[in-house]
This record gives C-alpha cells, structure tokens and sequence, in this order.
C-alpha cells in the first residue's frame, strides 16, 4: 500500500511543500518559473480537498539550482530581520546591497528547446507585459517601478518589431482594450492591450502571483525580442531618443532609428500621390455603388430580375471607367493574392495626421504598420496640422470647426475597419459627428456563427472583390 497507484504517483502540496523544504510562497513561485501544474488523479487517496501533484514533477524540482537561491534569499532575509530588530540601520543597509540574485534565462531554454515553441506560447506573455506596462507602481500592492518600466520597455520593442516587419494582420476594439493578432515567422500571435485609462487596482487579486508570471515572461520576451531584432537585421536593444519619451511618444522614438534608415534610401519607394489619391477616390466611389444598389434593392421589392442585372452591369462599367491601378487596390507591385504584402502597402503615400483626443499608440502602431505615416501634435511629429502633405485627420469629436479641403476627415473606427477588411473604407461612412457601421471582429470568419452572416459585412465583401478583380 502507498507503493502503487494513485498514492505512489501522486502527493499532496503539503508533501511536496516539506520534501522541498520551502514556504508556500516559495514553492508555488518554483512551479510557476519551471511550469509545474497541479494534477487531477481519479482517485485522490489524500481527500478530495487536497492539491495534488505528479510525484515525478516534485523530483524534477528538487534538482532545480534556483532551490539554492531561493534558501539563501531566505537566510539573507533573516539576517536583515535581526540587523533591524538591533536597530542597526547601517548593517540592514548594507546587508539589502547584497541581496542575492538569479537569472532565468535556463529556464527558458529549458521550457522552449525552439524559438518556435516560443512564439507559439507568446500570447500570454505579451498580454501581460502589456498589461502592467499600463499599471501604477504601487507600493502597496508590492509593484515596483522597474517592473512597470521593463515591461513598457519590452512592449515597445514588441510593437517596434511589428512595424518593421508589417506582421500585424487584425485589431478589434473591445472593452477589455484592443486585440491584436500578428504573423510572426508563420505563427500566429494574439495579444490584448488594454485602454490608456487611469487603473484602479483591485484589492482582491493576489499580485505576487502575477509579478512572478511577469518576472518569467520579461525573460522570455527579452529572449524573442533578440532573436527577431537580429533575423532583420537590426541593433537589440534599440536606442530611445530621451526627449520623445519625455514627451510621452515612446513608439516614434524607439522608431527613430529606422526613420534614419529610409531616409538614407533603404525605404521602398512610395507610391506617386496622384495615384494614391485617384485609387482612394475609386474604393469609395465603389462602395458608394455597392450600397446604393443594396438600398436600392430592399425599397423595391418587387423589382424584377432582369433589371438587378442591369444595375449590377451598369456599376461594373462604372468601376471600370475610374482609375485604378493594375492590381485593384495596391498598385502595380502587390500581389493582392499575397497578404503581407497587402497589409504593408495598404496604407502606403497616405499621411494620417491624430488628434489629441484619439488613442494614439494603438493607431500609430496599425497605420505604420500597414504603410502609412502617422502624425501628431507634439515632439517628434513628422508632420504638423497645417501641412499640405496630411490626407486624412483622425479626430474623435461631434463637431469638427476648421477643415481642409485636402483631406478626408474620419474616426479612429476607419483605421481598424480598413486594416482589417483590407480595402480602404469610404470616409463619408465615418464622418465627425455620424454614428459609424458596425465594428465587426476580423477574428469570426464569414458565417462562422450559424451561418448568419452581417449584412455591412456582405457589403464590404463585394467591395473586396471588386477592388481586387479592379
């Protein structure tokens, strides 16, 4: 008995907790670094109230060289303790210096023998060293400041690395914040950002749970970080211009030194503006058609069909008389059937100039990305307001006072909606002051969901298909 089975495969966190000699504490921040899970056997010969783990992880722990470490922070942290209690203030101080440390950086390559594996379990990484690059370092909650500030750092490099590269693919804005998905060296990456709001810490969430998961993940990403920076070809870490971080413009100074490259002619070249502009104008002319037609069709009913196929002729000839160039949408040098190269031109010879009161890092992030130049009011922007260069002004207000003739005024939801459906909307569909279509989330596929399929997302259907058959 106790030799076989369930009671020789399995022992309680109790058992575990004493053959390791260590707090709690301790042992679940061992079990979160290497990855140790509890087990739920069939039969649980302890109770059922009991955490149960593989006697075979327990072993694998015990020769773990952080189980050193981890006694001698104990000891140290002892000996503070007695400095203090003999009010010597002097000792403690000099007893905090010479805390020990530890690196992590076998268990990463431990968990993830490739960089593959580690691209695919980078999800919840990313989400929660966006997530605490967002928190206040609160002493109370025991968050210091360079965990905040690490894992801001390690997002904007992250962020850096999608615009170079032009991996992002989708975004939904949600209230949770907003979603991003990216292909990264053929894997696909999810991640959460949350809203650039004022956040309240609740009190009911254990954070040293969290800070450990975050101590682990700062590693990782650091490592995914390096290897990506060098498959382009770049200098890791990148260098931060002091002044734009000052001037809360993190993104486009850690952006900087790519902006020094293109500007020694390293930048593909940009398409003529004409174009540009004559392609902008046919997509929206397109879409108007398409929801003409549709409106067309529902206040008559009765129609017959003959008379479908001749406005749906007519409109095809229509399309075919405005200037588009080669391949529908993106220019005589994208594939269309080709989808980075899509997202990487989209965009492209279109300056976005962005108001104060729209998000700006998110909007920057998808617009450099898919392309385009993003402007601002503020240190660092490569454009101001007056510039005759900006072609559209994202502004998030009822009512817009001074206008441009030379530019189309839109809400951030144009920016989201054309990333992720590919083609450019029309602008006067998200016009200041109007109630924009539907956010729809590019992560449902067409019917998906009982087959019901939105009717806006039909409408933008045909327009992708029109555009790309040009």
């Amino acid at each position: 008995q106790g030799k076989a089975g369930n009671a020789a495969q399995y022992i309680t966190r109790t058992q575990a907790v004493r053959k390791l000699q260590l707090r709690l504490s301790e042992f679940r921040r061992l079990c979160i670094l290497k990855g140790v899970h509890p087990r739920e056997p069939k039969k649980k010969p302890k109770g059922a109230n009991k955490t149960y783990y593989h006697a075979k992880d327990i072993n694998w722990l015990a020769h773990e060289p952080l189980l050193n470490t981890f006694r001698n922070i104990k000891a140290h942290e002892k000996k503070v303790r007695k400095a203090r209690a003999k009010q010597n203030a002097d000792l403690a101080k000099r007893l905090m210096h010479l805390k020990p440390t530890y690196r992590l950086d076998h268990l990463v390559k431990e968990r993830y023998p490739s960089f593959v594996d580690a691209l695919r379990d980078l999800d919840d990484a990313l989400t929660m060293v966006h997530l605490f690059a967002t928190l206040p370092a609160e002493s109370k909650y025991d968050i210091p400041p360079k965990a905040v500030h690490t894992s801001r750092r390690l997002a904007l490099e992250w962020q850096a690395y999608i615009v170079r590269s032009g991996s992002l693919r989708r975004v939904f804005v949600s209230v949770k914040g907003y979603y991003f998905q990216a292909e990264v060296l053929g894997q696909s990456v999810t991640w959460l950002v949350p809203h650039a709001l004022s956040q309240v810490l609740p009190t009911d969430v254990d954070y040293k749970v969290m800070l450990t998961f975050l101590e682990f993940y700062n590693t990782l990403l650091q490592f995914v970080n390096f290897k990506l920076y060098h498959v382009l070809g770049l200098r890791y870490p990148p260098l931060l211009d002091p002044r734009l971080e000052e001037a809360a413009a993190e993104l486009a100074g850690i952006m900087k030194a790519k902006a020094a490259t293109e500007a020694n002619g390293d930048a593909a070249p940009a398409v003529d503006d004409a174009k540009m502009r004559a392609r902008i104008e046919s997509l929206q002319s397109r879409l108007r058609e398409i929801v003409g037609v549709e409106e067309k069709d529902e206040g008559e009913e009765g129609a017959e069909p003959e008379d479908k196929d001749e406005e749906d002729s007519e409109a095809d000839d229509d399309g075919d008389d405005a200037p588009v160039l080669d391949s529908g949408t993106l220019g005589p040098s994208v594939d269309p059937n080709d989808e980075g190269s899509v997202c990487r031109n989209l965009f492209r010879g279109l300056v976005f100039f962005l108001g104060r009161e729209v998000p700006r890092e998110p909007l920057m992030l998808i617009i450099r990305s898919f392309g385009g130049v993003a402007a601002w009011d503020g240190e660092g922007s490569p454009h101001s307001e007056m510039s005759e260069e900006v072609t559209h002004q994202v502004v998030d207000r009822p009512r817009q006072g001074h206008r441009f003739l030379s530019r189309e005024y839109v809400q951030p939801q144009w920016v989201f909606d054309s990333a992720n459906f590919r083609v450019l909307m029309a602008t006067d569909l998200y016009a200041p002051g109007l109630v924009p279509p539907p956010h729809l989330s590019p992560f449902v596929g067409e019917g998906d969901d009982d087959g019901y399929t939105p009717d806006f997302a039909k409408t933008v259907r045909r327009l992708q298909v029109r555009a790309v058959s040009g």
